[in-house]
């Protein structure tokens, strides 16, 4: 299924997390994944849990974590969002366009979500395989989240460093 859409199966076989991705909910058009993660966050969903929903060329991809933070903390916790991109976009068939958004409730629960958009003439050509991509993103979200956890916020910094090559307005120019 890899160009055509999304499956969970897939995915799965390529997470290597243990956190991640063992709640995977799947919608296709729909008016935010991070709507659809907050309510389930609300009813009491596990971390980990992702909302993923395809609209055409338009991947939206929502995770829903429970760090132990104080909410004026959120918006620097939210960063290995944009680490974690940075690494997955160094593989090929990157979009040619992402987003990421935060949304906090209190100290209960950050909701991150990513936004992807590849041109289709493009995803026949290269083959891109968005499972590959969707997995890929979610590991090295995990391997952030561990860091962070580990280390907190000054852990991130050294990525935040590295990374500014690829993230615009970091000091660097974005891959193309």
């Amino acid at each position: 299924m890899g160009v055509d859409g999304l499956s969970i199966d897939l995915i799965r076989r390529g997470l290597a997390s243990e956190r991640l991705g063992r709640h995977i909910y799947l919608f296709g058009r729909t008016a935010s994944s991070c709507a659809l993660a907050r309510q389930l966050a609300d009813a009491g969903a596990e971390e980990g849990t992702v909302v993923l929903a395809e609209d055409g060329a338009r991947l939206h991809l929502a995770v829903l974590l429970r760090p132990d933070l104080p909410l004026r903390s959120a918006a620097r916790f939210a960063s290995i969002a944009t680490l974690a991109l940075a690494d997955t976009l160094g593989a090929d068939g990157a979009p040619d366009a992402v987003e990421c958004t935060m949304a906090a409730q209190g100290a209960q629960y950050v909701i991150l979500g990513v936004g992807a958009e590849w041109r289709p003439r493009r995803d026949a050509a290269a083959g891109v395989d968005r499972n590959a991509f969707t997995a890929a993103f979610l590991n090295h979200l995990d391997r952030w989240f561990t860091r962070w956890e580990a280390g907190g916020i000054g852990a991130l910094d050294v990525g935040r460093r590295a990374s500014s090559r690829l993230i615009p307005g970091e000091g660097g120019h974005a891959r193309q």
